[in-house]
């Protein structure tokens, strides 16, 4: 290969002309096999005399063809030319050295391509990596050094989140953090550009060190004092700035990058290792200590570092960007929480709440921009509490809760009076001279905390009515259209709160639903959110019935302009409470949703072969909105379950779009489509002729990438099973395919167990349904399970031991001789059946006990002559299992029926977090006293503490005894399977719920008797006294049921 060549062609690669290039193109793909291509590509890059355009064209190549081929996997291999050993060995040998020489732009393409051979060789087939870095660390040279880092940072992200091989990030952490550290401590006080890259990347390491854990050698109290010291350099260093110039844009520059790092890996110390607040249980006994010494030693003096920040910005003598606001602020979030952090907090939370919170609640100069230049953007980042997640509004915001809710005896009645202080000035001011920024500040304050407030319990909760009519619904007409969106948004917040006068929510719900209609985008998506709360009302739903058809076509011109499913909740819950109205335009309802759908991910699926930076979050919204809308149209299908006409009608315009999503392999949707086309299927109770013309799509749709959504497939399959039985029996193809999955699951290293879970149901769907008209698949589902169930080591979770051995089981009820004869012929009678017997005890649930009694019972009805000899004169033990079983039945019932009662019943859990507010320790335990003298409780571990009360009450419990010590338990179990028992699925429908177990053993018993005399006699003299009075007690209960049936069918 000649290098001038490849540099022509470098050059032709950016020739305008589309023929020149592609012809480059196709010349280097031929190359790129050959010996010591990598090698000249490296050269290329690291010289000196070509120009820069080609080098980056040339490392973008390098950078490609490293993606693509250093795995050296199967796939990779039958796609790309392989890389050979020698070209590996020299791009490695070389590559830090690249990065060294080359300008920013390039060093970032080989950086990537750094962590990608780090991926696959590091540590194994590339020891030295580490003495290279080293080497770099300590040079001379700071771009060097400045090299050095970027390495470093691509190994320790390698491992960042692990916990099975922290000792490498352990012993990078022990070995050459030291002089990460006095790197970052001798730059920080450099104003030198290449000095804040150092600083940055040095922070940045650190702050991937501990993302899993903390290693060793942070705890020692030295380092934590060096690094403590080199962040708080950082964070205290002055940077000149205009006020005027300073923008989101002059965050990207590294001096504030390496501020916002800074601040990032103290919160990160602080928040998972060094607040004993937040610590979680299970690494409470391991992390204390540190935390202890966290917060008496170093914490007292980032808070005043912490609280300086905040009193430079509200002064505005610092600049703070977003980022940086929304890190300080959850930072105080978690001091708020923590005992000896609040103390330090405490003296400061006023002028925290006026000027740090509030003035970033307000309605500011850039979301003028936003909401003027791009509202649907507005609307996406603003209103989507998803897309604004972790921006500063919404971290002050959390700041604020925390505070109202965490330490309410000492704030909250400051912040309601700052809020009310507010909200009244602007009241008594003249028009002229009101600031509706602070206003749009105050409102916004008050939905934060509506959780808490609209609680009966809280202090305001009668003056609620006053302030929304005083200060909150007057502004559905003003002038502006921020504060008209704030006002809905307000009043939809506190929507539970109720009105003695009908007239008012009246005139409320006029004024919403003329808002439909509002000029500006993001006040009509508020007013939609709005209605909302609003039709839990049965005047409002009244009056929108008349209007349904126009407020629905409202609701989804709302979706075509924003292209996200921030509307979709509300359609759904529409489509819910008018489910008996929806009927006459629900087909036009679902047209025009899937025209939107196709719409929106047709242009989706057009973007997808060219993803970038640029387009993927427009890409991932139209997704989101794809996906709301798949969701409304399985609420549609399902809440019309009451006419089957219709939805048959509906599935002529849904299944197109099904079709699409699998055809496409469209993933992040599957498990929408899939859930309306269960949806139908069920809502029918029968596969039509559109369901079926899916199949073969949802085959192929496995065959390519399905198989890891098996899943999602499930209901679906089962319903093809369970209402079209007759195709599924008669049609050997389908059962072919549907074998075929069955077996792909059972087999592939590419699902866990929780898959083949969901293919033993599938096998148990089909034998069920299809008795005595599948008997071919039989033998091949008891050898799929047997490969499990015979060998020591392949199950790992009870699970799905229980769920392989109920295959067995609902084989042996399907056909026992075909299971005894299969069994047999591979010598498996023995280890199946001792298998059985010995976990027993694992069937906890209502159906699995039905299961051990069909199946077992099943085999005593096979004629003696036939057993197969180890089941012969086991027969009695067989008999005992059966009558063990039949013990705990009842009980099993019993448990199904209360959880069933608990989950129809209703609770009053919607109110619990509100209740937990008002009613929590803190002022009960304080009683007046110094409230800062312990760590705000965990109402999370409470919540879940009240929720096993109640199951346990359910269950026949205390409600109470041991429910505190389980919770967070992390003792150890004697069971060969460390895991509880399957959870009782009581809402699922199969035939085994019309089989009486008590009536399927009388039968047995007597057909035994009749056929198999000698073998009945053998196991009625087994039994001892005890288990005979049993037994005769199981068949008088048999009479009764059969004499209750009896009596029912002669009145009838």
């Amino acid at each position: 290969m000649d290098l001038n060549t490849l540099v022509s062609l470098f050059d032709s690669t950016l020739h305008p002309e589309p023929e020149v290039r592609q012809a480059a193109e196709q010349q280097l793909q031929h190359l790129e096999s050959q010996d010591g291509f990598l090698a000249i590509l490296l050269q290329m890059i690291i010289a000196t005399d070509i120009p820069l355009g080609t080098k980056q064209s040339v490392s973008i190549y390098f950078k490609n063809r490293i993606r693509r081929s250093w795995s050296g996997s199967q796939r990779a291999l039958e796609q790309h030319a392989p890389i050979n050993e020698a070209d590996r060995t020299v791009t490695k040998e070389n590559l830090l050295l690249a990065i060294y020489s080359s300008p920013q732009a390039i060093k970032l393409q080989l950086t990537e391509c750094l962590g990608i051979a780090l991926k696959y060789d590091f540590p194994e087939q590339w020891p030295q990596f580490l003495v290279q870095v080293k080497e770099y660390l300590h040079a001379p040279d700071a771009q060097k050094v400045y090299a050095g880092l970027l390495a470093l940072l691509e190994v320790v992200r390698l491992y960042r989140y692990t916990t099975s091989k922290r000792d490498h990030i352990d012993n990078i952490a022990l070995e050459l953090l030291p002089q990460l550290q006095k790197i970052a401590d001798d730059a920080v006080s450099s104003d030198d550009d290449l000095a804040m890259r150092l600083t940055w990347i040095s922070f940045k390491v650190y702050y991937n060190c501990i993302q899993s854990g903390i290693p060793p050698s942070f705890q020692a109290p030295d380092q934590l004092v060096a690094w403590g010291t080199s962040f708080i350099k950082m964070i205290e260093k002055p940077v000149a700035f205009d006020k005027e110039t300073m923008d989101e844009d002059s965050a990207k520059e590294p001096v504030w990058k390496a501020k916002k790092w800074a601040i990032r890996s103290i919160n990160r110390l602080y928040a998972r290792y060094g607040n004993p607040a937040l610590l979680p249980a299970s690494d409470s006994k391991k992390n204390m200590p540190f935390a202890k010494l966290f917060t008496a030693n170093f914490l007292p003096q980032l808070m005043q570092v912490y609280l300086k920040q905040v009193e430079g910005y509200a002064t505005g003598q610092i600049w703070m960007s977003l980022r940086l606001r929304g890190l300080v602020a959850q930072f105080l979030s978690d001091c708020v929480k923590e005992k000896s952090a609040w103390k330090l907090v405490k003296p400061h939370t006023e002028g925290i709440v006026s000027h740090f919170i509030f003035p970033q609640m307000c309605f500011s100069r850039a979301d003028q921009e936003l909401w003027e230049d791009n509202p649907v953007e507005y609307v996406q980042k603003r209103i989507d509490p998803l897309d604004d997640f972790g921006s500063p509004h919404v971290a002050a915001s959390s700041l604020l809760i925390d505070l109202a809710v965490d330490r309410k005896k000492s704030t909250l009645s400051f912040i309601l009076s700052f809020i009310n202080n507010v909200l009244t000035t602007y009241a008594q001011s003249p028009v002229e001279s009101r600031d509706p920024r602070s206003k749009d500040g105050a409102l916004n304050m008050m939905g934060a905390l509506c959780g808490g407030l609209c609680s009966r319990k809280s202090p305001i909760f009668d003056t609620l009515p006053d302030f929304l009519l005083t200060h909150v619904i007057p502004e559905f007409t003003s002038q502006l259209g921020f504060l008209r969106a704030r006002a809905l948004d307000t009043y939809c917040r506190y929507s539970s709160v109720q009105f003695q006068d009908k007239q008012v929510l009246a005139g409320i719900f006029e004024s919403v639903f003329n808002l439909l209609s509002d000029p500006e985008l993001p006040v009509r998506v508020h007013a939609a959110l709005a209605l909302q709360p609003m039709i839990e009302n049965e005047d409002v739903r009244d009056v929108l019935s008349s209007h349904l058809p126009q407020v629905m076509q409202m609701f989804l011109n709302l979706t075509n302009e924003i292209d996200s499913d921030t509307i979709s909740p509300v359609i759904e819950e529409f489509v819910e409470v008018f489910a008996d109205r929806m009927a006459p335009f629900a087909v036009q309802l679902a047209q025009q949703l899937c025209d939107t759908f196709m719409r929106v991910m047709s242009d989706a699926v057009s973007k997808v072969p060219e993803i970038t930076s640029a387009n993927l979050d427009d890409i991932s919204d139209k997704t989101m909105a794809a996906m709301g809308v798949l969701k409304t149209l399985g609420t549609l299908v399902l809440n019309l379950e009451s006419t089957p006409e219709v939805v048959y009608n509906l599935e002529e315009v849904l299944f197109p779009v099904v079709r699409f999503v699998l055809e496409q392999r469209l993933v992040d949707l599957y498990d929408e489509v899939f859930e309306i086309l269960d949806c139908c299927m069920f809502s029918v109770k029968a596969v039509s002729a559109n369901a079926w013309g899916l199949f073969d799509s949802i085959y192929m749709c496995f065959t390519n990438d399905g198989i890891d959504f098996i899943e999602e497939m499930l209901p679906s399959l089962d319903n093809y099973v369970s209402y079209g039985t007759d195709v599924v029996t008669s049609n050997s193809e389908v059962q072919a395919r549907l074998f075929n999955i069955i077996e792909t699951v059972m087999k592939s290293d590419r699902v866990g167990e929780n898959d083949r879970i969901c293919a033993c149901k599938l096998m148990e769907a089909i034998m069920l349904h299809g008795r005595n008209k599948i008997d071919g698949m039989i033998p091949g589902f008891i050898s799929l399970v047997a490969a499990y169930l015979l060998s020591n080591d392949a199950i790992e979770t009870q699970h799905f031991l229980v769920y392989s051995l109920e295959v067995v089981l609902n084989a042996l009820h399907y056909n026992p001789s075909i299971v005894l004869t299969v069994l047999e012929q591979y010598k498996w009678t023995e280890g199946i059946f001792t298998r059985l017997l010995q976990n027993a005890s694992k069937f906890t649930r209502v159906n699995d006990k039905k299961l051990m009694i069909l199946g077992l019972t099943a085999v005593l009805s096979v004629p003696a002559n036939q057993l197969p000899p180890a089941l012969q004169s086991g027969l009695p033990q067989l008999f005992e299992g059966v009558l063990q079983t039949f013990r705990t039945l009842d009980t099993a019932i019993e448990a199904r029926e209360a959880i069933q009662r608990m989950y129809e019943g209703g609770s009053d859990d919607d109110d619990l977090d509100n209740e937990f507010e008002w009613d929590g320790n803190e002022d009960d335990d304080f009683d007046g006293g110094e409230e800062e003298d312990d760590d705000v409780d965990d109402l999370e571990n409470e919540y879940l503490k009240h929720l096993a009360g109640k199951a346990s009450k359910a269950l026949g419990g205390s409600g109470n005894a041991d429910i505190e010590d389980s919770i967070g338990s992390d003792d150890d179990d004697d069971d060969e399977y460390d895991e509880d028992a399957l959870d009782e699925e009581y809402s699922l429908e199969t035939p085994l719920d019309h089989i009486d177990a008590y009536l399927v053993l009388q039968d047995r018993l007597t057909e035994m008797q009749a056929l198999n005399t000698g073998t009945y006699n053998a196991i009625m003299q087994s039994l001892s006294a005890e288990s005979g009075q049993f037994l005769r007690s199981l068949i008088d209960e048999a009479d009764k049921k059969r004499n209750s049936q009896a009596g029912g069918n002669s009145q009838q």
